[in-house]
């Protein structure tokens, strides 16, 4: 997961950087906030999160406030001229709690519960309970103040708020929040990802037009449906997105809603190449990546392949990938196969180091949701073709979806053959 998540914090980049056009730059956004949205959940992601864009000049503020009300957790990323307040979706018991307190109240904090027994509510005001005070427990101790104020000084700047599941629900009224304090709807924009419905028709009705909202919902997710018996309707911008027919997991998690965002930023012209500082300048072919048959299906290959070159590329100045990107092969002990071939090219090219890659995707015998262990094998040859290096790196597709789990697996073994070749 760290591996996976280093792979795509390059993408924010967005205060220096222009998109090739209107759609590419919405998917890119979507894909931050994914990121962002991901990483907010547990310390390991959180500390990747931090160190990651720290190293590339964003200021990371974690954001921790506790009381009866709740126990709430944020980031604040900024650079430039964008801040993200990325709010943690429900994680501890007291999140838990926070998701069916669903008494129905008025956005104005000072104002007293309505009544359970109201069954006429179509011409009411009223927002969710839990989600409100969560709200207003993540901008406490001055962080709406400081964050209004940054805005009025700063008349380029954009506030992004974004969350997964309550987050994405909290990340809503939090937004309502702001705008009353005369945060103006361009400036504020909200996206959230399998969000539940945050107020009534009638606060819809009054309230929608106060902020930019797009909710990122996946086909199949019910959970965005659940409260509507209670009153409470979506509104904003809604995105739909549709699991990979690949994956089998639960539609509502984020791992899926990260893997559509990534999905959908390719396919509006993105790519995962990036400058880098750090670059190693070792002289390598990169061989076509040999895919065990079966692996992946035929949606997702070439999808997954130029992912893994793009990784490859980041990290390596004078690498040359072959014009092939697979040739697929049958499950064997990779010391079987005669890379010969490749070794040829390698010599014409003027390399001195020929890269191999088998990637091979193999159901888990008695997993309950079918998952599927992803393995990526390397092996380093010299220009004469003797094998000076091999390693692997993998994982399952238990948390993670199968593209997700060959990223990860190719970001391990970029660091494993840097230092290879560093010695470091």
């Amino acid at each position: 997961m760290k591996r996976f998540l280093a792979a795509l914090i390059f993408l924010m980049t967005l205060a220096n950087s222009a998109a090739a056009s209107d759609d590419l730059d919405a998917a890119e956004i979507r894909l931050v906030c994914a990121i962002c949205s991901m990483g907010a959940y547990s310390d390991d992601e959180s500390y990747l999160m931090r160190s990651a864009l720290t190293s590339r000049g964003w200021v990371i503020e974690k954001i921790s406030r506790k009381n009866n009300r709740a126990n709430a957790k944020a980031y604040l990323v900024s650079k430039g001229d964008v801040k993200i307040l990325a709010i943690a979706g429900t994680e501890t018991i007291k999140d838990f709690e926070i998701d069916f307190r669903i008494g129905r109240v008025t956005l104005d904090k000072k104002s007293v519960p309505l009544g359970y027994d109201d069954e006429d509510f179509g011409d009411k005001i009223f927002v969710h309970r839990g989600f409100r005070d969560y709200a207003d427990v993540v901008l406490s101790d001055g962080l709406a103040e400081r964050l209004t104020t940054s805005l009025k000084q700063n008349p380029n700047e954009t506030l992004y708020l974004t969350g997964h599941s309550l987050g994405g629900s909290v990340a809503t009224i939090a937004a309502f929040r702001l705008a009353d304090m005369g945060v103006t709807k361009n400036r504020l924009k909200v996206i959230s990802f399998g969000a539940m419905a945050v107020g009534s028709r009638e606060f819809a009705k009054n309230y929608a037009d106060k902020i930019d909202l797009t909710r990122v919902v996946m086909k199949g997710d019910l959970l965005k449906k659940s409260l509507r018996i209670l009153g409470y309707v979506q509104f904003g911008e809604a995105l739909e997105y549709q699991q990979s027919v690949t994956s089998d997991h639960f539609e509502h998690k984020m791992a899926v809603y990260l893997d559509c965002a990534i999905r959908d930023y390719y396919k509006a012209g993105g790519t995962f190449k990036h400058e880098s500082t750090d670059k190693i300048s070792a002289s390598i072919y990169a061989a076509p990546i040999q895919l065990v048959k079966g692996s992946f299906h035929k949606s997702d290959k070439d999808l997954i392949l130029n992912a893994l070159n793009d990784s490859l590329t980041n990290h390596f100045s004078n690498l040359i990938l072959d014009e092939t990107l697979s040739l697929d092969v049958k499950e064997k002990n990779i010391f079987d196969e005669d890379f010969g071939e490749f070794v040829d090219v390698a010599k014409s090219l003027g390399c001195d180091y020929v890269l191999i890659r088998v990637l091979k995707a193999k159901k888990i015998r008695d997993a309950p949701l079918g998952d599927r262990q992803v393995t990526l094998e390397e092996i380093i040859l010299d220009k004469n073709g003797f094998p000076i290096s091999m390693q692997t790196s993998g994982s399952t597709t238990k948390d993670l979806t199968i593209f997700e789990a060959a990223l990860a697996a190719q970001e391990t073994l970029n660091e494993r053959l840097k230092a290879f070749f560093t010695g470091k």
